[in-house]
């Protein structure tokens, strides 16, 4: 059974709305503890007449309606965090588009916020993917999205008009014999591909 503590404990209400940082007209509007899961649930709503600004001409406009959404976030204390809200959809009399209005805290589609996506990064950059799956308590499978996304965004806006000499290198993705090749650009450091290696580089 879910505790609410919003009316509860003003304080800890303080310190959640303070660490999510909202932004009008977004408000938490109810903070849940469950249990049984040991899990936080903070619930994010706006009031009814609420003004979004419409993703595409940027006037102001009230909610067509609204879908609920779950996002993982950063564990508070040790404990793991959900968002929940109600996220509108907006039917724009300027520009004859309905569209749902994108949060600040995640980017579309993902089931995380950004600070959950950004801390699984910094952890994957230093520790297998299965491994910092199990340090998150998430499923290996959801770390690899998260990674796949990321990485496919730098290569895409990587720009190698400047890179004049590269170095290729082939070396252990793990232990055994699996080998990947790199091409690293030399005067920068940055690794410009990277692929599965044939063999190790006599």
């Amino acid at each position: 059974m879910w505790t609410p503590l919003s009316k509860k404990d003003n304080l800890m209400n303080d310190v959640f709305k303070f660490m999510l940082d909202l932004e009008e007209p977004w408000k938490l509007a109810d903070i849940e503890y469950d249990p049984q899961e040991e899990a936080w649930h903070l619930f994010i709503d706006f009031e009814r007449g609420a003004l979004f600004a419409c993703p595409h001409c940027g006037a102001p406009c009230k909610a067509y309606d609204a879908e609920k959404k779950q996002w993982r976030h950063l564990d508070i204390w040790k404990w793991k965090t959900y968002l929940h809200a109600r996220v509108p959809r907006t039917d724009c009399k300027q520009c004859n588009k309905i569209t749902l209005i994108p949060v600040k805290w995640s980017r579309p589609l993902s089931h995380f916020t950004l600070d959950f996506e950004a801390w699984a990064m910094r952890l994957m950059a230093e520790m297998p993917v299965n491994a910092a799956a199990r340090e998150l308590r998430e499923h290996d499978t959801r770390m690899w999205r998260i990674f796949h996304h990321y990485v496919n965004r730098a290569m895409t806006e990587l720009d190698v008009s400047l890179v004049r000499r590269i170095a290729i290198d082939e070396t252990s993705s793990r232990r055994g014999h699996r080998y990947i090749t790199l091409f690293v650009d030399v005067d920068t450091k940055t690794v410009l591909f990277a692929t599965e290696g044939k063999g190790k580089v006599p």
